[in-house]
């Protein structure tokens, strides 16, 4: 009895050790995917939306089984606001062969990188700034919807106010340019010829004063203003208006929404701030609508990283992102940029948290006008803007 005793201690002692000794089951590579944002410079408030977007996104991802079994790792890089570095950042990718790339937070910076995109070859960029018109069928996309959708349903929600005349203020840098030319696009539909621009004042992205171009503005007679500058330079626009006594209603990218940078601006605050709104916003949906599990899916996981107030550059991130999945998904890690590409263009009718995305229009984009809301600045809760039209633009 005292050998058989000895003989299980034994064993018991050796599987013990044979436990310890063998090497713990190998967890799998995560699937990374390069992201450029500007995270500092005059577009820092966009970009750290959207890095708080596609972190909370990367822990839903690999909550909800990764990439078929692979987890998801976003390897975020900051361009400093600035194409330059933006452009060597994306060079220092390309050795690794990517299949697809994120990034960034506004035009200038996503158009130096789609200079490097070679189609056919790749990477994928999916910018995530809507200010681009990407090449009809390149290997470059732009997220939510056109610009001139976006500024187009500000155009209708004012000419079914009354407005005739308006002003443009814009920055002299890509976005800037983009923007204006978005707004001519718009003005240029045959419902809104009562409309004019009567004044467009440009000013430098990195500039600290706009007091003669607000002036200029204030003179013109302009019953509103499309005032389209991004993040500091918004700052810096509607401080000059406030400094010369002028407030009218004022139409801004959906992108200074953000409650941090408005809080911020309260002081230089118009009367009426509005914007174009992603479709997420109006949460109050139906079982069966297409867009309500991913609008949840959106609202939770941020939720969940402590963000109860989601802004359109949190979605500008999110559904991008959901995309490229997606497809990984249905293709695997191994996927090449060819076949990422072409299964973007093939989707149609895919329910994302801004919108329904039918690439098949050959617009880069896939999202229209029709998701999308102006939407209005509460100053009593600024993360929560007012729905001030329908789906369109038409006033409610």
């Amino acid at each position: 009895m005292q050998n058989g005793l000895v003989h299980r201690l034994l064993t018991f002692f050796v599987a013990a050790l044979l436990a310890v000794a063998a090497p713990a089951a190998a967890q799998p590579v995560p699937y990374t995917i390069n992201v450029v944002l500007s995270l500092t410079g005059p577009a820092a408030n966009l970009g750290a939306d959207e890095q708080a977007g596609l972190l909370a996104f990367e822990k839903y991802v690999n909550r909800t089984g990764g990439i078929r079994g692979t987890p998801l790792h976003f390897q975020i890089s900051d361009d400093q606001s600035s194409p330059a570095v933006a452009v060597q950042l994306f060079q220092s990718f390309l050795p690794s062969h990517p299949a697809v790339v994120l990034g960034s937070s506004i035009a200038a910076q996503s158009q130096a990188m789609a200079g490097l995109v070679k189609d056919g070859v790749g990477p994928v960029l999916y910018a995530l700034t809507p200010n681009m018109l990407p090449t009809p069928g390149s290997y470059v996309f732009a997220t939510s919807a056109p610009t001139v959708d976006l500024t187009g349903i500000g155009v209708t929600f004012y000419r079914l106010r009354g407005i005739t005349k308006i002003g443009v203020i814009v920055t002299t840098d890509a976005s800037g340019q983009n923007n204006l030319a978005s707004l001519e696009d718009a003005l240029k539909k045959p419902e809104n010829k009562s409309i004019k621009i009567v004044d467009i004042e440009s000013f430098g992205i990195t500039d600290v004063s706009i007091a003669a171009q607000a002036a200029k503005i204030k003179a013109s007679g302009a019953q509103m203003i499309y005032d389209l500058p991004n993040g500091t330079a918004f700052g810096t626009s509607l401080h000059g208006l406030s400094d010369v006594g002028f407030d009218v209603p004022i139409y801004t990218s959906a992108a200074n929404f953000s409650p941090v940078l408005l809080n911020q601006l309260k002081s230089f605050m118009p009367k009426e701030l509005t914007c174009s709104g992603a479709s997420f916003f109006n949460r109050d949906r139906p079982a069966n609508d297409p867009q309500k599990k991913p609008i949840d899916d959106f609202y939770a996981a941020l939720a969940a990283d402590g963000i109860t107030q989601p802004t359109v550059s949190h979605a500008f991130a999110w559904d991008p992102a959901l995309i490229v999945v997606t497809v990984l998904r249905q293709l695997g890690t191994n996927a090449t940029a060819p076949q990422i590409h072409a299964a973007i263009e093939k989707m149609k009718g895919f329910p994302g948290a801004g919108g329904i995305y039918d690439f098949s229009v050959n617009d880069q984009h896939g999202a229209g006008e029709s998701g999308l809301l102006v939407m209005k600045y509460d100053p009593a809760n600024p993360g929560r803007p007012i729905i001030a039209s329908k789906q369109g633009g038409a006033p409610i």
